[in-house]
């Protein structure tokens, strides 16, 4: 599986209103069950939370990379939300999020998780990608960053 295949435009969030880590994780699990890719809202949500506990899932540079494997997705799914500046969400170069790409996989995928996880970051690790999806502001603009 390549991140390319596990997007779904409809499922990204613009929303500068979002200013905390429980209202992103709220409002991404909304929209994935709301096209279909949960079987339960509230049981992968605390999937997720609890996959958070372990370790913020912060990287750099105002950039995130929640991710769960959970019985609770109906199919793989990567999807993004960018925001106002989340001050209790993290990086681990301290600054604050507001940028996601949020990944959902059923509990059986561990290999394909690892190795989106792995292309996501080493994607994250160019300062022009960064620039260009930072300066994004439309999903198809996304779309576009990605597919090259």
């Amino acid at each position: 599986m390549k991140i390319f295949e596990l997007i779904d435009k409809n499922t990204f969030i613009f929303d500068e209103t979002i200013s905390s880590k429980s209202k992103l994780f709220n409002s991404l699990t909304e929209i994935l069950d709301e096209h279909g890719y949960l079987k339960n809202r509230k049981k992968f949500l605390k999937d997720l939370l609890k996959r958070e506990s372990i370790v913020s899932t912060g990287i750099e540079d105002g950039f995130g990379i929640p991710h769960a494997q959970s019985k609770y997705i109906n199919k793989p799914i990567i999807t993004f939300a960018k925001t106002s500046k989340i001050s209790d969400y993290k990086a681990l170069d301290d600054s604050e999020i507001n940028i996601v790409f949020l990944i959902a996989l059923p509990k059986i995928a561990q290999a394909s998780h690892l190795d989106l996880l792995s292309e996501l970051a080493r994607l994250l690790m160019n300062p022009d990608f960064r620039h260009d999806i930072k300066n994004a502001e439309q999903a198809d603009e996304i779309l576009d960053i990605l597919s090259v």
